[in-house]
């Protein structure tokens, strides 16, 4: 090794990775470049972080992840144990090594670190969060240490869903679909107004009309909800604020059911659609009727409609959209071990 100054090259290489790792990322390829260089300065240790279970972190997580034969995370380019565990037993030694606590949305937190380099997370998708003494923030928001989308699955499997078949509908029928439980001011007034044009399927509790189909009623929640939005082309991706940054399942879930999501929610959410013209947004209308019209033309209309799913064809992803899968619910636990 040739040295510079009397450093080896090797130290100053490092010096030089531990200063960009200052540096938050705001692109894809600085997320990856993160990745890689805290990989290779990891150097194959384990990383241990046990969690606690929450509104926002349930059973059905943990089931989804995949492990290896050593006990840590399949999928993931270091070696991570993701563990639960009870932090009201703080004495058991596992907990007081760990490398962090990540805390779903409560503060809940032991009184003291069990070491100093211990790093306490908090985990949060809604738009209010429980503060603490945190270290790390797992949230939607792009300006947070680790973001993460509510993408839970690869977009790719997305393409394979072929876009709901407009010319099966018979005429008069219902062709937009809303689920929610939570009665927003937008959606209070917003919603019955659109009712005075075209006929919507609501489910849920908000303005609740349609019952549970029959063959969806033995589903989960998440998979009932999806199993009825699938019987309808449009689906109301009403969100319950607009907030930067904040697109929940309302969004994401439209594009593994072959409909097309109306959109109302972050003022930024174009800028991260897997294609321009996958979404139809309620603002681009002068008024709902004008909006209601439009909807009843696209169905009336197979050629029109399937503009909406040309998407599905295309081979590569925008940038940006892009970061929102990579940087998701289904890679957050190796994310934050990589963190």
């Amino acid at each position: 090794t040739h040295r510079i100054k009397d450093y080896p090259v090797e130290m100053l290489e490092k010096n030089y990775t531990l200063d960009e790792l200052t540096i938050k990322p705001e692109s894809l390829t600085g997320w990856k470049r993160r990745h890689y260089l805290t990989r290779n300065l990891n150097q194959n240790q384990e990383v241990r972080i046990y969690i606690t279970k929450g509104d926002w972190y349930t059973e059905q997580d943990m089931k989804r992840l995949k492990y290896k034969y050593d006990g840590t995370l399949a999928n993931c380019d270091i070696p991570c144990v993701w563990k639960k565990d009870n932090w009201i037993n703080w004495i058991f030694r596992g907990l007081k090594t760990a490398d962090a606590l990540f805390c779903v949305n409560s503060p809940n937190l032991p009184k003291q670190k069990g070491w100093e380099g211990q790093k306490f997370i908090e985990y949060s998708l809604e738009i209010s969060y429980i503060p603490g003494p945190f270290d790390i923030f797992v949230t939607f928001k792009e300006t947070s240490d680790v973001p993460t989308s509510y993408i839970q699955m690869d977009p790719n499997e997305w393409r394979k869903k072929p876009p709901f078949n407009i010319t099966s509908l018979s005429p008069n029928s219902t062709f937009i679909s809303f689920v929610a439980s939570h009665l927003t001011e937008f959606r209070k007034t917003w919603i019955p107004t659109l009712q005075a044009h075209i006929p919507v399927a609501s489910y849920g509790t908000v303005y609740k009309n349609t019952p549970w189909d029959s063959e969806c009623k033995d589903f989960s929640w998440s998979n009932l909800k999806n199993c009825v939005i699938s019987k309808y082309p449009f689906y109301l991706a009403i969100e319950n604020s607009q907030v930067q940054d904040y697109s929940t399942e309302k969004l994401w879930d439209t594009f593994n059911l072959g409909v097309v999501p109306v959109v109302w929610g972050a003022p930024n959410t174009r800028s991260y659609l897997p294609h321009p013209k996958s979404a139809i947004f309620i603002e681009d209308f002068p008024n709902v009727e004008s909006l209601a019209n439009y909807l009843k033309y696209l169905v009336g209309n197979e050629t029109a409609y399937l503009e909406y799913h040309q998407w599905r064809t295309m081979k590569t992803w925008p940038e940006e959209f892009e970061k929102k899968a990579y940087m998701s619910r289904g890679n957050m636990e190796c994310n934050v071990c990589q963190e």
